[in-house]
């Protein structure tokens, strides 16, 4: 299958076409359970208690979420880390996510939703260039070198839009040139959450699955759904 963007901001749903004078669509995260499908509309109980229902079509992309281990990761993958700070300047990841196109580049904060609870942290994307497997404990990280005490970790190379404080931040600019570099220096536990997104097929959308859906509210107030990210084998798309 022939990913396009999955995650982020930037959101390309299956939208008709807009007079050259309506307000852009506004694009939304999703998270829920898939209430009902039936290949044109999807509803979706969201954890906040309310429901929403957007159109699905041609250009709808769907995929799921596959478990991985630390070991799998290799340098040159391309990963979506959610994190928390950590010591040093270091992040924490909560959540890895092994994505197959370079989307949401950059170093930016986000909230993510560990067993339906709202969590303020960050969101790096970026390139793996280091994956550090040494047999001991957690130890510390200082300018984004990876000691060889430092447990499980990875240093994730990206490009941000901003210097601020000395550190790139932002998202990637849409040129490819331009912006800054950054180096995430990322301390990984035992109880950080790893998986790959792989491709799903149209059919595969079921009511009771965990969802993660991307879209946008369109100038007439219709919700279309771009992208859907779905449960697989009791394996729950993290974000």
């Amino acid at each position: 299958m022939k990913f396009r963007t999955l995650m982020m901001t930037t959101v390309l749903v299956a939208a008709p076409a807009l007079a050259a004078d309506a307000p852009p669509p506004v694009p939304m995260l999703i998270r829920g359970v898939i209430a009902s499908f039936d290949g044109k509309s999807v509803t979706i109980d969201k954890t906040d208690g309310t429901a929403i229902t957007g159109a699905v079509g041609p250009s709808t992309i769907y995929s799921a979420v596959e478990p991985r281990r630390f070991d799998q990761i290799k340098a040159t993958d391309f990963v979506g880390i959610t994190a928390v700070p950590g010591p040093n300047d270091t992040l924490k990841a909560e959540e890895i996510h092994i994505l197959p196109v370079h989307v949401g580049e950059g170093s930016y904060p986000w909230d993510h939703h560990p067993d339906g609870a709202k969590t303020a942290g960050s969101m790096t994307n970026g390139t793996v260039a280091v994956v550090h497997s040494a047999p001991t404990t957690a130890g510390s990280m200082t300018n984004g070198t990876v000691t060889a005490s430092a447990g499980w970790s990875l240093k994730v190379t990206y490009r941000g839009s901003d210097t601020v404080n000395g550190k790139c931040v932002g998202h990637a600019p849409a040129a490819p040139t331009g912006g800054c570099t950054g180096v995430a220096a990322v301390a990984v536990t035992p109880s950080t959450q790893i998986v790959a997104i792989v491709p799903a097929k149209p059919t595969d959308p079921k009511a009771g699955l965990t969802v993660v859906a991307f879209g946008a509210t369109l100038a007439d107030g219709k919700t279309v759904v771009g992208n859907v990210v779905l449960e697989k084998n009791g394996t729950k798309p993290p974000m």
